[in-house]
């Protein structure tokens, strides 16, 4: 039932990533399954003074991985990192600004969490087209539930909180 899968294989060799990231497209694009890949490598936020700086896509690398391995989209690396920063997300716009215009398939973004509703923002007008951000939907969902508080019989309302807080957060993101 789904119409697309990420395969992450950023933090394998070159070669490897595109042999095993041109396999899974063959057998995905064979049942109408859309492959979204990612080169470069995005690290964790606790190691952010390492992992956003390096290993961030080369746009030549990048139109040469796209052409190789026939993915329908690529997550880039542009300074972000998964998960919690510790320090201040510093993206490289002017990295965006080039693969965007070289690479010839919809750009996304991982580690969108705490990078900022105007880096995020930014993103999107210089040539991202998918942004993830599964941090700051599970963070809506906890502080619902803390705002809205499960003693007693509340906790039969677990579900629709968490649902409230997760809508909230996307309503704000999307706007």
């Amino acid at each position: 039932g789904f119409n697309s899968i990420m395969v992450d294989r950023s933090s394998l060799p070159y070669a490897e990533n595109v042999a095993q990231v041109k396999e899974m497209v063959r057998i995905a694009h064979a049942v109408d399954v859309e492959v979204e890949a990612e080169l470069g490598h995005v690290g964790t936020g606790m190691n952010y003074a390492v992992d956003g700086v390096s290993a961030l896509t080369n746009p030549e690398e990048a139109v040469k991985f796209v052409t190789e391995t026939e993915v329908d989209c690529l997550a880039v690396a542009i300074g972000t990192a998964h998960g919690v920063y510790k320090g201040e997300p510093k993206l490289r716009f002017d990295l965006l600004e080039e693969l965007a215009a070289k690479v010839p398939v919809p750009l996304v973004l991982h580690g969108g969490s705490g990078t900022g509703d105007e880096n995020l923002s930014k993103a999107c007008r210089l040539g991202i087209s998918k942004v993830n951000v599964a941090n700051e939907l599970m963070r809506a969902c906890y502080d619902a539930l803390l705002a809205d508080g499960m003693e007693g019989n509340n906790i039969y309302k677990f579900w629709s909180v968490l649902e409230k807080g997760y809508k909230a957060k996307c309503a704000h993101l999307f706007e």
